[in-house]
């Protein structure tokens, strides 16, 4: 028996030490440590929706910055790098440039209890800025702004379930071309379940979605996501997925990116 504890902490350590939540949309409740830094980049390519003609795709490069600020409290930026590929009878050229800057904290509220039903639990807020050009799609044009919940529980020691619900006050969820134009209220929501394979892999699915609703529009999202990260080394991933959406979502794509903790 402690030699298969031992072997679960393993599994988790190296799961948990270089962080769950990429490729994932669903956030996971885990923090950087006070004091640590962590990096994350990803480069996602994907077809988009019918109902985003004359826009056909999107190349989107993010680079993320998180740093434990306080125990249990981290704060973050990240900045995409978006080309966005259009019909040749489109009014506007193909675009590439900065897009929408994001500002976030995590603050985690509880841990969980790994002997009981307690999960973990986490709030974060995130304020995401109009640094990109709204002219060609590139930027939103608006300020957003998200509260979101995240709980988090493990089972049999190796797979692990993350559940969202978050609501936007203001603006809209577009990141270039992908997401829901319309700006007000947005409810959004996520489910992911991660399984360890191994010390080395992990693999997980991952649903997700929005909606806004007013006087004259509905628009929604909602995109699977099927992925997992290879550890290259004890600090650093490779992740990859493969997403399907319909509605504001994407209608195929793929991401491969890198998480890194120093």
């Amino acid at each position: 028996m402690k030699r298969l504890a031992w072997t679960l902490l393993a599994l988790l350590g190296a799961a948990s030490g270089v962080r769950a939540q990429q490729p994932f949309v669903t956030d996971d409740a885990e923090v950087t440590a006070k004091g640590l830094w962590h990096l994350e980049y990803y480069n996602e390519y994907a077809e988009l929706a019918r109902n985003a003609s004359p826009d056909l795709r999107q190349d989107t490069n993010n680079f993320v910055v998180q740093y434990g600020l306080l125990r249990n409290l981290e704060v973050n930026v990240d900045f995409p790098i978006i080309a966005i590929d259009r019909a040749p009878a489109s009014p506007l050229d193909s675009a590439f440039g900065l897009g929408d800057v994001d500002l976030a904290a995590k603050y985690k509220v509880v841990a969980e209890d790994p002997s009981g039903a307690r999960p973990a639990f986490a709030l974060t807020l995130a304020v995401e800025l109009p640094t990109g050009d709204a002219s060609t799609q590139l930027g939103s044009g608006h300020t957003d702004v998200v509260l979101n919940t995240i709980a988090q529980k493990t089972f049999c020691g190796s797979t692990i379930v993350h559940f969202n619900l978050g609501y936007q006050f203001s603006g809209n969820t577009l990141t270039g071309a992908i997401g829901i134009p319309t700006p007000g209220h947005i409810v959004t929501a996520g489910l992911s379940v991660v399984h360890i394979l191994s010390p080395a892999l992990l693999l997980g699915i991952d649903l997700n979605g929005a909606e806004v609703r007013t006087a004259h529009t509905r628009n929604r999202e909602a995109q699977l996501t099927l992925g997992g990260s290879w550890s290259l080394w004890r600090k650093a991933t490779l992740d990859f997925a493969f997403l399907a959406g319909k509605y504001d979502s994407p209608r195929l794509g793929f991401l491969l990116g890198f998480s890194y903790s120093p």
